[in-house]
């Protein structure tokens, strides 16, 4: 049985374990600029108010508005400037360049006097059983104006509280807010035919769609590369090199990724003892299912599940 486009995307999406890093507001002086270091992943930039530039290292120019998103890859300098109409760029002074991301701060300031651009600013954070290839690897930014009333501003300025102020339900809070932020942005681009991240070209190759299917409905069975080239209908060597180059990882790693996210689920959501759990999910023992976890979440999965429960009471 065949597989539509959109339940894939859904599905990948419900895998995706993506949180914010920290946010900041990013008030910018008309006639002023603020340059900021790269970042180590991709990053989110949505204009709360106002209207100026962002400026990329590589020469790349983006006007942003109220309610511009932009979702930039990891590795760039930039620069947002305040610039009001008529204003050449020779009039803009450089009055800060921060160290973005290194905590959460209420705002960077830029310059004094007449209101220019407001924008929130934070990281984004991938887990590391979510498919490596999610952000990280954007060949280039990502752009959108959300023109309805509102836009995502309320979204964004809960994001800012949030990771100003964290309690009780911070991360569960911030990951369902940023998921739906990053959906609604996916959502226009593949709209308009321009998925902009590599791993959505899987959806549309119906071999890689068929394995990736296999992975995300039946991850529990004893999938090897062999057996997933078969489903997709390529020899080997083949599909490794073309989902590797797509997915950003292994189709193996994809699977162990697919496997860890539903043992996390159930150590949350049941009772279930942990080797029942790991043969669940396809681990062929509980010492390669913990090993697994503790790699991937840095914890072991009796402490995961007694931290996580205290944290619900």
């Amino acid at each position: 049985m065949g597989i539509h486009t959109s339940e894939l995307m859904e599905r990948f999406f419900a895998i995706m374990e993506v949180g914010a890093g920290a946010f900041t507001s990013c008030d910018v002086r008309l006639g002023h600029q603020l340059t900021f270091e790269a970042c180590s992943t991709a990053s989110l930039h949505y204009c709360l108010s106002g209207k100026g530039t962002m400026r990329l290292n590589n020469g790349l120019a983006i006007a942003m508005q109220e309610h511009s998103f932009v979702l930039l890859p990891a590795g760039i300098v930039y620069t947002i400037a305040a610039n009001g109409s008529g204003q050449s760029d020779d009039r803009l002074h450089p009055r800060l360049r921060a160290p973005l991301f290194r905590e959460s701060v209420p705002t960077i300031q830029a310059g004094e006097g007449e209101t220019g651009i407001l924008t929130a600013c934070g990281e984004i954070s991938i887990a590391a059983t979510s498919p490596s290839d999610f952000f990280t690897h954007l060949p280039s930014p990502v752009v959108e104006h959300f023109d309805e009333p509102g836009g995502l501003r309320n979204q964004f300025v809960i994001l800012l509280a949030e990771s100003l102020r964290p309690g009780i339900g911070t991360r569960a809070l911030t990951e369902a807010l940023l998921k739906q932020c990053l959906i609604l942005l996916l959502r226009r681009q593949i709209d308009r035919g321009t998925p902009p991240v590599p791993w959505m070209a899987a959806l549309t190759d119906p071999g890689l769609a068929r394995a990736l299917q296999a992975i995300l409905e039946r991850s529990r069975e004893r999938f090897t590369v062999e057996s997933l080239a078969s489903i997709a209908g390529m020899s080997r060597s083949a599909f490794a090199v073309r989902f590797a180059e797509v997915l950003g990882q292994t189709p193996m790693g994809l699977l162990k990724s697919v496997r860890l996210h539903h043992a996390r689920e159930l150590l949350v959501t049941t009772n279930k003892p942990i080797d029942q759990i790991a043969h669940s999910v396809g681990f062929a023992s509980r010492s390669n299912f913990s090993h697994a976890f503790r790699v991937a979440y840095g914890v072991d999965p009796t402490k995961f599940r007694a931290v996580s429960l205290d944290n619900r009471d």
